[in-house]
C-alpha cells in the first residue's frame, strides 16, 4: 500500500506513541475507585502499601489524632499559617517619613540595598515595575525622603497597579 510505512521501526514507534496513553487511561480509570487493586504487571508502578503511623509523635500528639489525620476526609485539618499582612499602598508619598523598620514592614525585604552615603537606596522589584526608597539621616533615624516608580518596559503604568505588583 503506498503511503504506509512498513517493516520493524514504524511498528516499534507505534508501540511507544500508544502504549503511554494506552497505560495513563488505564490508570486515570482506576483512580476513580482506590480500593481496586492493579494486576500484578503495573504493582511495580505504585509500590508497596505504605505502613501506617504507631506511635506517639515527636511533638507529643495523641497517637489516635495522628493517625486519625493521615485518612482523607476523617481528623482535624490544620490550618494554614497566616501570613502577615501588610497595608496596601495607594501612592509613594504614603513611604515618605517613614522609618527603617516601618518601611520593612510596608513593603518587606528590598531586593537590593545600597549605600551612597548619605544615603541608603532600597530597590523593590515586580515583573511590571522597580520602586526606589531613599532614605536619609533624621536625627538618630533614617527615613524615607523620596521614593520613585518605574515601569520596567518603559510603557506608561499606574502607580497603583505598580504598587499592588510588589
Amino acid at each position: 500500500m503506498p503511503g504506509r510505512a512498513d517493516g520493524p521501526v514504524p511498528a516499534l514507534l507505534s508501540r511507544f506513541v500508544l502504549m503511554p496513553a494506552v497505560l495513563t487511561a488505564g490508570l486515570l480509570a482506576g483512580c476513580t475507585d482506590l480500593n481496586t487493586t492493579l494486576p500484578p504487571e503495573f504493582a511495580h508502578l505504585i509500590g508497596p502499601p505504605q505502613k501506617r503511623f504507631e506511635g506517639t509523635p515527636a511533638h507529643g500528639a495523641a497517637p489516635e489524632a495522628a493517625t486519625a489525620s493521615l485518612e482523607p476526609g476523617t481528623g482535624p485539618v490544620p490550618a494554614p499559617a497566616a501570613a502577615p499582612t501588610r497595608p496596601p499602598l495607594k501612592d509613594v508619598r504614603e513611604l515618605i517619613g517613614l522609618e527603617r523598620d516601618q518601611v520593612q514592614a510596608r513593603l518587606g525585604d528590598p531586593a537590593m540595598r545600597r549605600r551612597d552615603a548619605p544615603a541608603e537606596i532600597w530597590q523593590y522589584r515586580s515583573p511590571l515595575c522597580v520602586l526606589d526608597v531613599f532614605l536619609y539621616r533624621d536625627g538618630a533615624a533614617m527615613r524615607v525622603t523620596n521614593a520613585e516608580l518605574r515601569p520596567r518596559d518603559g510603557r506608561e503604568l499606574p502607580a497603583a497597579t505598580c504598587l499592588a505588583s510588589l
